[in-house]
């Protein structure tokens, strides 16, 4: 199984190490960088090939850049944290298929997974 490439993209630098840190950890899971800078976002994300890219945000405005790398890189998954650690989300914009075995509760089930993650 190949791993998720996760970029950090902190502009500005809040999002504590332990957080970089714990990703780290993660078998499945492997840091491929660290930029600041909207351009360097950008170049870096197709550089690396970041399947994840993970931004601070200011309370609860969505970083600018956003829209910018979900047009250029559409499979990307953008994670944004807020600088205090209480919230964060993300944001994809192309849905991803899911396969599941048709039974009444997979379906249902399906559907919730979806709305939550999708």
């Amino acid at each position: 199984m190949d791993k998720i490439r996760v970029l950090f993209a902190n502009h500005p630098v809040m999002v504590p190490h332990a957080v970089r840190q714990l990703l780290e950890e993660q078998e499945d899971l492997e840091v491929v960088g660290d930029c600041r800078g909207s351009m360097k976002i950008l170049q870096e994300t197709g550089r690396v090939n970041a399947d994840a890219v993970i931004l601070t945000q200011i309370g609860e405005k969505e970083p600018g850049i956003c829209s910018q790398l979900l047009a250029i890189y559409p499979d990307l998954v953008i994670m944004s944290i807020n600088q205090d650690l209480t919230t964060g989300y993300t944001l994809q914009l192309c849905p991803h298929r899911r396969e599941f075995v048709v039974r009444p509760s997979d379906i249902a089930q399906s559907i919730r997974g979806a709305i939550k993650t999708g």
